[in-house]
């Protein structure tokens, strides 16, 4: 990626995700505060950083060129004027802002998607080309999630049950497909690179086998949940486990022969652990519930698992191995980066397990559940003015005369 992409994609990530926390922070002074602050890190942060990293890895994966700079840097400003629009219009009770809003971001990761399958067409030997149609799959969940959350928005649901289970479906296609199926599509290549081992001798099987039941399964929970009949969506969520555990395979291969030893390798290899209980944990849950709407009430001890846990910890650690990589110019100013992304690791990954953990397990509410998210909030918040400095230094860098112009 050229300079000004990445400083760009880095720096609207670490914006998002600085005002996630701060609304966070001030509770019930924002009104809907917590709805807020997950979607400005999940809808923002986590979308840009997705759809910039995806076309990364599809490129170096494929072998095809990289969109042009311009091209990137529209797509960029459209995708979040998208977004700050979907935001401001849920936010202030606009249904319309929210609506275009949402054509906007869905035009932006349709585009994106269609440019990742044309790499695929066009790379047929590649090896793990595969790999890159988890991307695809990813941007279909979100286009369909984003569609039940304007109807949510707009209030189309109906009755109280049916605004239940489009809720769930719109939860279980984001979290699960947007981020669920581009993180376990980019492990394959990312896990053993970030323990700085080689890849397990054929990881093709479980690429090939995991995506259709991955997809398929979170299809079939999707309609289960918004028909409200639990067998279906406990039968799209058993296949979506498996496919999980089937993909997870290499990566766990991996963790045998290499153990984690850095930031970016403990904060990837928590964050793949929490995904994973959680999906199991959401299933027992559904077979627990009476009926599907039942689920609503028992998944939100849950979120903070996939949010925190999984999304925002594995953005995290992804971003500690790769803003070196990409920004450190040779082995020295790698070195140099990483020691800035990683001062005091190892207390804040403590941190964040540690509050995600009295999250998920201490019932909500008390001085338990305050100290889950501020344990959790410092351990990632911390990253983010690390990263900033990362970010300066790369921009004096740059500008510096002589420096290169990237």
């Amino acid at each position: 990626m050229r300079a000004r992409r990445q400083v760009l994609a880095t720096g609207l990530v670490l914006g998002y995700l600085a005002a996630g926390g701060v609304t966070l922070a001030l509770g019930d002074r924002v009104a809907g505060g917590t709805w807020l602050a997950l979607h400005l890190v999940l809808l923002g942060g986590l979308t840009n950083a997705i759809v910039v990293w995806s076309e990364h890895f599809a490129a170096a994966l494929l072998r095809v060129p990289r969109a042009g700079e311009r091209a990137a840097t529209a797509r960029a400003l459209a995708l979040n004027l998208g977004v700050l629009a979907v935001l401001g219009g849920v936010h202030a009770g606009r249904p319309l802002l929210a609506a275009g809003g949402a054509w906007l971001v869905g035009a932006v990761v349709a585009a994106h998607a269609a440019a990742l399958a044309a790499g695929i067409r066009r790379a047929l030997g590649a090896r793990l080309a595969g790999t890159v149609w988890f991307y695809v799959a990813a941007s279909a969940a979100l286009l369909a999630g984003m569609g039940l959350g304007v109807l949510l928005a707009g209030g189309a649901a109906g009755s109280a049950d049916a605004w239940r289970a489009m809720r769930l479906a719109h939860v279980h296609l984001n979290l699960l497909g947007w981020v669920g199926l581009a993180v376990v599509g980019t492990q394959f290549t990312l896990w053993p690179t970030v323990l700085r081992t080689r890849m397990v001798a054929d990881p093709l099987p479980a690429v090939r086998w995991s995506l259709p039941l991955l997809a398929g399964g979170l299809a079939v929970t999707t309609v289960g949940l918004l028909a409200q009949w639990r067998p279906l969506a406990l039968a799209g969520l058993a296949g979506y486990l498996t496919g999980l555990l089937v993909a997870l395979q290499p990566f766990a291969r991996t963790l045998l022969r290499r153990r984690p030893h850095t930031a970016a390798s403990w904060m990837l290899g928590a964050g793949i652990a929490w995904f994973a209980l959680a999906v199991a944990a959401d299933l027992v849950a559904l077979a627990g519930s009476r009926r599907v709407v039942d689920l609503d009430g028992r998944v939100g001890r849950l979120v903070p698992a996939v949010a925190v846990g999984f999304g925002l910890q594995v953005l995290t650690g992804a971003l500690t191995y790769l803003l070196p990589v990409v920004w450190g110019r040779g082995a020295d100013g790698n070195r140099r980066l990483t020691a800035v992304l990683e001062a005091g690791w190892r207390p804040r990954v403590v941190a964040i397990n540690l509050g995600v953990a009295l999250l998920v397990v201490v019932p909500p509410g008390g001085w338990a559940g305050r100290a889950g998210w501020w344990l959790a909030g410092l351990g990632l918040g911390a990253f983010v003015p690390l990263a900033v400095a990362a970010l300066a230094w790369r921009v004096v860098e740059d500008i510096r005369p002589g420096g290169p112009a990237g």
